[in-house]
């Protein structure tokens, strides 16, 4: 199968070189011509335009930043949907909102493409490991000839339903994930200034009810103060502003939700948006007039 990858960001770059690692023929375009030609020396194929990978794939991924963004790779006159082939599958991993895959999706059957919409969970570490959640949305059939290409990506992928549902799955992954971030990172000051040497509280918390994902991808990175990007505090903050939206749509209340929010867009609006999202630990943090040791302890 011949897959067009657009968008070689932090997440993907990992993620369209898996697909090469896998042996399919892969066409690539990003701004970012450095991150193509990284690509090419491991297999792929450098494009000088979306139309160029709309015109040799049969099957092509965007992971962009916005659903602006991806609007505008399908939708503008040299984009995907005009220069592909009819029966192209189209799959969005970007994170965007509900109703902006459902709309994707409808306007993509106008030029007779199938859309999928399978936004992803894992960060950059998973990305490289190629053992990302996959989260989709679409119908079955296309989703069946999808997989193998999923699977070169992620290895918990599952269809949730129509197109819509993989990114609602995904926002609701948010929610936990960027709530649970703030709880950490909240109970980190709080322990920390309490005298507790904050390896000794991973070890004694990491096995229990405590214990997550989050808290063993993230704490490392808070005790070493390492807020290098993985997962940048923008994304959250565009995901739980689309969560929002997409929630106000079926009247869902999110008094969490709304909470978080507004933790994470605090960070942004003191200029932290591009750092690793574990450095929402700085709210808490200048809440206390505290900040937690690198290494753990003083």
């Amino acid at each position: 199968m011949r897959v067009g990858f657009v968008g070689l960001g932090i997440m993907g770059k990992p993620m369209a070189r898996n697909i090469i690692k896998q042996g399919f023929e892969t066409y690539l375009f990003d701004l970012n011509t450095d991150a193509i030609n990284e690509l090419v020396e491991s297999g792929g194929h450098a494009c000088n335009s979306t139309k160029e990978v709309a015109e040799k794939s049969e099957l092509i991924i965007t992971m962009l930043p916005t659903g602006k963004h991806v609007s505008q790779v399908l939708f503008s006159n040299d984009g995907i949907a005009e220069n592909s082939k009819p029966g192209t599958i189209i799959v969005d991993m970007s994170s965007v909102s509900t109703e902006e895959s459902k709309s994707v999706a409808i306007r993509l059957k106008e030029y007779d493409l199938h859309f999928i919409d399978a936004p992803v969970s894992g960060g950059e570490p998973m990305a490289i490991e190629g053992t990302l959640s996959i989260m989709a949305g679409g119908n079955e059939d296309q989703f069946n000839i999808a997989l193998p290409v999923l699977k070169a990506m992620g290895e918990n992928i599952v269809l949730f339903g129509e197109n819509g549902t993989g990114t609602a799955a995904k926002l609701a992954n948010q929610i936990i994930v960027s709530s649970n971030l703030v709880a950490l990172s909240e109970a980190c000051v709080y322990a920390s200034k309490a005298g507790i040497d904050l390896n000794k509280l991973f070890e004694g918390i990491r096995g229990g009810l405590a214990g997550s994902a989050v808290m063993d991808a993230k704490m490392p990175l808070i005790i070493d103060r390492n807020f290098e990007p993985g997962g940048k505090m923008e994304t959250n903050y565009k995901d739980l502003r689309n969560i929002q939206s997409s929630a106000a749509a079926i009247g869902v209340p999110l008094p969490v939700t709304n909470l978080v929010k507004e933790i994470f867009g605090s960070g942004i609006a003191n200029g932290n948006a591009l750092n690793d999202h574990s450095f929402v630990i700085d709210f808490f943090e200048k809440m206390a007039n505290y900040q937690t040791p690198k290494g753990g302890k003083y």
